[in-house]
């Protein structure tokens, strides 16, 4: 008889199956594809721990942003706390910007929701954000970048 004629029965449905059971290489050969296609590059990012003052004082918190001078690369944000923030960056030169905000209340008009009275402003001069001036080289994980900010007056 030959190989490629037989019929198998379908071990849940006991239908005839077409073609040859697979063999035990092709079983191995796709258990070893499986296994390798999780395995994917090593993140090249380096995590940087660093710190940021406004005024002397350490900022409560806001966001830290590293732009790679290097465009092919993505950008990393992450948040600060309490003056300290931990962050994910490639290696080399990139732009820096930090942000901060604070929510106050003014009066709102007569007949209004007390909603309509909330402002939020950046405590941040646009100098350290969107027109940043601020950079860092990452070179290790050992790095700890300083960013000592000054408020406009």
């Amino acid at each position: 008889m030959n190989r490629r004629s037989v019929r198998h029965l379908c071990p849940a449905c006991s239908r005839p199956t077409h073609g040859p059971r697979p063999g035990p290489l092709l079983v191995a050969l796709a258990t070893t594809l499986i296994i390798v296609a999780g395995c994917g590059p090593k993140d090249p990012r380096i995590t940087v721990q660093g710190t940021v003052t406004l005024d002397g004082q350490p900022l409560a918190e806001g966001r830290v942003g590293f732009i790679p001078d290097d465009k092919a690369l993505g950008a990393s944000g992450a948040s600060i706390e309490e003056g300290r923030f931990s962050i994910k960056v490639y290696k080399g030169p990139s732009r820096v910007e930090i942000t901060a905000q604070q929510v106050g209340q003014r009066p709102a008009a007569p007949g209004a929701l007390p909603e309509a009275g909330i402002v939020v402003w950046s405590i941040i001069p646009a100098r350290y954000n969107e027109k940043s001036t601020l950079s860092y080289n990452v070179q290790s994980a050992s790095d700890r970048p300083v960013f000592n900010l000054t408020s406009e007056k």
